[in-house]
């Protein structure tokens, strides 16, 4: 009795001495560095979707709930931000973009996006190249004949004769096309003998003369001899940063990336410079190497675990790659049934799929055709009966056309349909032109790949497309464009609803980069990735989600953009 009465009193004077208050505080629940309370939070957690607080505290979500709840997190450091009823939203990510070229376009390469036709296109590059050295190349894209008087693609001669002492190189919008005038065809030795490269079109006029628009692999012959502008990589990533952090993005998956591009993202990273988490795909002719020479990384902003394959062009462009002919071009120059063109051989494919599944990482295909998807999967099938992996969760980027059986197989297989909802509202003006109304409706087909059971990654596709992700949210749960049109929306039946649109940019775009567990929603234990926004979008009139401002954006805890004028 005389022992433990001892040791008892022992250790009421060891929380009395300075030692034992330390050991007294590590030993109450943790507090929160910062609430947000007084909010309207949708939570993407079936848990508990709704709740009006949240507490952060380590970078990562320490309460989730009423106000009360969350109140009672507060410690003396506590930080308290009242949101007046603002939404708060897990922070979104855009599983499809191509951030270099987005920051290309932020730092002032010409954008030919909203040029009413080609005349106006030739006067912006002509007065760029008076601001320009002679011989220097002028670099810029974003043109969509398809939007222009006529629809017919361009021709060089205008271009040539605006600007004949400076190499111009101009990327259609789909990224798939572009548009050279002679002094770049000069530079690159284009001939009126120059062949089709395998997976390309030269297009030619009536004489067999190069009209200057260059298909898919056929870029190469001019891209390799032009020169970039004076951007360095570190700024063209920074420049693209700032402005996903502004739209509300926490996370991009960056859709065909070198390796040198990794070490800046490294770089940039090590410095603290790395905000927004990126998840880094290969470029598919270099990821065998790649992976071989590098093990997969995963840092507090930087993923590497993936490759980006590219198996057939765009629709635009008429080079994606189909069952049947082109609607609207049946036949080739040479009077051949034309179905696009296979950029990658299947096979190559079903090569990269068995490294990928040897080593580990991810395969990420684009296609875009019926005929590219089909072999995407049958790509996929094959490896992974050789090879079998628990989960691998191959994607496939785009899926913009499916063969209506084709579309079960993505949920049977595992496989993730990575699509750009904003890509139908830009596209539905002419999807029935080109494949006919039957086949159309196995275009963006989301609420039929939804209802098998497949996870859908939303994203953009930028600079194809706008960064703003709230145009997708409002593409995907409309199929209308910004005027409303067409009324009840383009194939309205497969249309999303809001919540699958968001989840789509948060809980299933985590899971299609393996990272659910630990981002996507607003989960305690999650990492803190949020944002406030001005309006529900959940609620809102359709047109107004297009209106909505981001207001803060925070990313582990972090306030990483706030809006300057808040109110």
């Amino acid at each position: 009795m005389r022992h433990t009465l001892l040791s008892m009193i022992a250790a009421a004077l060891m929380l009395l001495s300075p030692c034992g208050e330390v050991r007294a505080r590590q030993a109450q629940p943790a507090r929160a560095e910062a609430i947000y309370v007084n909010a309207n939070i949708y939570t993407v957690d079936a848990a508990r979707p709704r709740a009006e607080a949240i507490a952060v505290s380590g970078g990562r979500i320490l309460a989730v709930g009423s106000n009360a709840e969350v109140r009672a997190q507060i410690g003396p450091t506590t930080k308290t931000f009242d949101l007046g009823g603002r939404t708060l939203l897990p922070g979104l990510i855009d599983c499809h973009g191509h951030v270099a070229n987005l920051g290309a376009f932020g730092l002032g390469r010409i954008d030919l996006s909203r040029v009413p036709d080609y005349q106006a296109a030739v006067a912006a590059v002509a007065q760029r190249a008076a601001e320009t050295p002679k011989g220097q190349w002028i670099l810029g894209g974003r043109w969509d004949h398809e939007s222009w008087p006529g629809k017919e693609l361009p021709t060089h001669q205008a271009l040539s004769a605006a600007t004949p002492d400076h190499p111009v190189w101009l990327r259609r919008v789909d990224g798939h096309a572009a548009l050279a005038n002679a002094k770049a065809m000069e530079l690159a030795g284009i001939t009126r003998e120059t062949p089709d490269p395998p997976g390309g079109e030269i297009i030619r006029d009536g004489r067999g003369h190069a009209t200057g628009v260059f298909v898919d692999n056929a870029m190469g012959l001019v891209q390799r001899v032009a020169s970039g502008q004076d951007f360095t990589p570190e700024a063209l990533i920074l420049k693209a940063q700032e402005m996903c952090l502004a739209a509300g993005l926490v996370g991009v998956h960056d859709a065909g990336i070198a390796p040198a591009e990794v070490e800046t993202y490294r770089a940039l990273e090590r410095d603290g410079r790395l905000k927004m988490r990126v998840y880094a795909m290969i470029r598919g002719f270099q990821a065998i190497r790649y992976f071989e020479e590098h093990p997969l990384y995963s840092g507090p902003r930087l993923t590497v675990k993936a490759a980006k394959v590219v198996i057939d062009g765009a629709m635009g462009s008429r080079g994606a790659w189909l069952l049947a002919p082109y609607a609207d071009r049946p036949t080739n120059d040479h009077g051949d049934p034309y179905t696009g063109l296979a950029v990658t051989e299947p096979s190559v494919l079903e090569e990269i799929a068995e490294h990928a599944l040897t080593r580990g990482y991810q395969v990420c295909t684009h296609a875009i055709g019926d005929r590219a998807n089909r072999e995407a999967l049958d790509a996929y099938e094959r490896a992974m009966k050789k090879l079998p992996r628990p989960d691998p969760r191959f994607r496939v980027e785009h899926a913009q056309l499916l063969a209506l059986e084709d579309i079960p197989r993505f949920a049977a297989m595992g496989v993730i349909p990575s699509m750009q909802q904003t890509h139908c509202t830009s596209d539905m003006r002419w999807v029935d032109a080109r494949v006919g109304p039957e086949r159309a409706r196995g275009a963006y087909a989301w609420a039929s790949l939804l209802r098998t059971g497949a996870r859908i990654a939303g994203g953009s596709d930028f600079p194809v497309e706008s960064h703003n992700p709230f145009l997708g949210l409002h593409a995907a749960a409309t199929r209308q464009n910004a005027q409303g049109q067409p009324l009840g929306g383009w194939h309205a039946e497969e249309r999303m609803t809001r919540e699958e649109a968001l989840r789509s940019f948060t809980l299933d775009a985590a899971y299609a980069s393996f990272e659910e567990g630990s981002r996507g929603s607003l989960t305690p234990g999650k990492q803190a990735d949020f944002i406030v926004i001005d309006r529900d979008i959940m609620t809102c009139g359709p047109h107004q989600v297009l209106e909505t401002r981001v207001l803060r954006t925070v990313i582990a805890g972090e306030t990483v953009f706030e809006s300057p004028s808040p109110n």
